[in-house]
């Protein structure tokens, strides 16, 4: 099969309902059999911290009828396991740009089958929830001492080893104001510390001081070409059982991402999985030209 001239691209500002906010990620409908080769050039020319590729299961497959695709993520730099902002952009294409009817979407990914479905003026996602445990490394506390330095003091630490993801807890009286003015770790410093083996992000994060949010939190990731992701779905499925536990609630959790976008996040654990609710926003359309093979 001769490969295509170009393919259908979106961005989506994802957990938001206002344009230029929440995360953005670049969403790309593949034609069949689409080179792997172009995968990774694609992410990169994106440029955003991730580019969802969405795959029919076969060719008579059409992206506005099935209820079934293949999903992967990718940043600038690597292939992800897990990432929920794309997931929820990739949602939102086929909802509200393909034209999909289906009431719920199956995604097959490198994290098992994920779902999303709609509900009312956002979508939810199902996901696998990883809760973290309490660790001690010596890896661990030079990427602390990194991350906060003398800037914030430092509560806990807990680590998830399924999405190798650091969270460092700061103590309730720290306020969200002073962990957005927490300046963006030396990312040369972060690299050098720690080859990416063990940890890929680090989540820092304090209980909410307001009742319209139960916590907030950023996100770093510069192992993944990432300085900070403006919000992140897979770092939520790490802080929603942390929190569960620390705040002894048992309903839904209400989380804000304190990034310079910022976006929001509901949040309702049910058994082993995790259902995230978030407003996504299509801001662009269009085709991508591809290189001559």
């Amino acid at each position: 099969m001769s490969q295509p001239d170009s393919v259908q691209m979106f961005t989506v500002d994802s957990f938001t309902s206002h344009p230029f906010s929440g995360n953005p990620a670049a969403v790309c409908l593949l034609p069949w059999q689409f080179p792997e080769k172009l995968l990774q050039p694609i992410a990169r020319e994106m440029n955003l911290s991730e580019t969802a590729f969405i795959e029919r299961l076969s060719a008579a497959d059409d992206f506005a009828l099935q209820q079934h695709f293949k999903l992967r993520w990718l940043t600038p730099t690597c292939e992800v396991n897990l990432c929920g902002h794309a997931t929820l952009a990739a949602a939102a294409v086929l909802f509200k740009e393909v034209g999909n009817t289906s009431t719920e979407i199956t995604f097959s990914t490198l994290s098992g089958k994920l779902t999303a479905k709609r509900e009312g003026n956002e979508m939810c996602l199902d996901l696998p929830l990883n809760p973290p445990v309490a660790q001690d490394s010596a890896v661990d506390s030079v990427i602390q001492d990194i991350v906060l330095g003398d800037h914030l003091p430092l509560q806990e630490v807990v680590f998830s080893q399924a999405t190798k993801k650091l969270v460092l807890r700061l103590p309730d009286n720290v306020t969200r104001e002073q962990l957005e003015s927490l300046p963006i770790p030396n990312q040369h410093k972060m690299l050098a510390s720690h080859d990416g083996s063990r940890v890929r992000g680090v989540i820092v994060t304090v209980k909410s001081q307001t009742d319209d949010y139960d916590f907030v939190s950023r996100y770093f990731a510069p192992w993944n070409g990432i300085t900070e992701d403006p919000v992140t779905g897979s770092a939520h499925t790490v802080l929603t059982p942390y929190w569960a536990a620390a705040l002894d609630k048992t309903g839904p959790l209400r989380a804000r991402q304190v990034s310079p976008r910022g976006g929001d996040l509901t949040l309702r654990p049910v058994g082993d999985r995790l259902e995230v609710l978030g407003a996504a926003c299509v801001v662009m359309r269009g085709h991508l030209l591809l290189p001559r093979p």
